[in-house]
């Protein structure tokens, strides 16, 4: 029923329009019941309600009425005796419920639609009242992220500098999550591979300098509410970032592949061809950041040393897409 009123037209403003419209209903139900009577009885009255239902949603409340008046007057010509203005005492009753109901029909149908266009004006605005926050949520953190920025250029020491930067590109992570939050389309959730490709396309961009290391990024159609989202793209953010700067040292070149798969829950995967794991990977605060946010997930979290390279993988067994 929700997706026949999404397919509903405008209402016409035209009375000519809804008159002649519901006129011509009526007519196709009265010649389709001409039909079935013999056959149907005083059940073939019903046949006519779709066009009262109709002129209801279509129109209004007005429209559904004035069908049931002339479905009324059409069924009455069709019933009574020649020579009589009487209705036999048989049909008296059946077309008495027949208006009751053509009657009730109508109020119903219209009110129905009525309810409907105030539900979806109700979400509308919810959307646009989202998208504003979202939009003025990412402004916020570009402001911060700006003046993270201007605080690490300002410093002298290469520490506090790269501490900075690295907060600064997790500000990005979590700011570009607003980027591809969709209120309607999704249901309020942020598109996982969109996301992911951008966030990993800016990650290169800004860490590889002049070494030929190519990120890529194979994900499926995940939407994913912004609670799980954003820590997902974080945990996508650390582990390219050590990736980008321990994995090729020197001038060497690789390729860094970041996947998203169902399997049936969902897994993360980013492995690189480089140098290998490093040894100390509780040591660094990334690392614990990691795996703090894999905790906050539900998420378990392994790491495998090739030769070369090294894979991490992110499965998360409470959400299943």
């Amino acid at each position: 029923m929700e997706e026949f009123l999404k397919r509903l037209p405008p209402r016409p403003k035209s009375p000519i329009v809804r008159i002649a419209t519901t006129t011509a209903l009526t007519g196709i139900c009265f010649f389709a019941l001409q039909g079935i009577h013999v056959s149907a009885g005083v059940l073939g009255f019903f046949v006519m309600f779709p066009a009262i239902f109709l002129a209801s949603v279509l129109f209004d409340r007005g429209s559904g009425l004035y069908s049931t008046v002339l479905s009324t007057i059409l069924l009455y010509f069709e019933v009574k005796p020649a020579g009589t203005f009487l209705l036999p005492v048989g049909l008296v009753l059946p077309m008495i419920i027949f208006v009751v109901v053509a009657l009730g029909l109508a109020v119903i149908s219209e009110g129905l639609r009525t309810a409907y266009q105030r539900a979806a004006e109700a979400e509308r605005a919810k959307d646009l009242l989202l998208q504003e926050l979202s939009h003025r949520t990412k402004n916020n953190l570009a402001m911060v992220s700006s003046l993270l920025s201007l605080q690490a250029r300002m410093k002298s020491s290469p520490e506090a500098r790269e501490a900075l930067e690295k907060a600064v590109r997790r500000i990005h992570a979590i700011a570009d999550a607003h980027d591809h939050f969709r209120p309607s389309s999704h249901n309020g959730q942020v598109e996982m591979r969109s996301y992911i490709e951008e966030l990993c396309g800016h990650l290169g961009d800004t860490l590889r300098d002049i070494r030929p290391i190519a990120v890529k990024v194979d994900a499926e159609e995940v939407n994913l509410p912004t609670e799980q989202a954003i820590p997902l793209g974080l945990i996508v953010n650390e582990l390219v970032t050590n990736a980008l700067k321990h994995a090729f040292p020197g001038d060497r070149g690789g390729t860094i592949a970041v996947k998203l798969f169902r399997d049936p829950s969902l897994v993360l995967t980013v492995a690189d061809d480089g140098v290998g794991c490093p040894p100390d990977k509780n040591g660094g605060t990334g690392s614990r950041l990691i795996e703090l946010l894999a905790k906050q997930l539900g998420a378990t979290l392994t790491r495998e040393n090739y030769s070369p390279g090294c894979e991490v993988r992110v499965v998360l067994p409470d959400i299943v897409v």
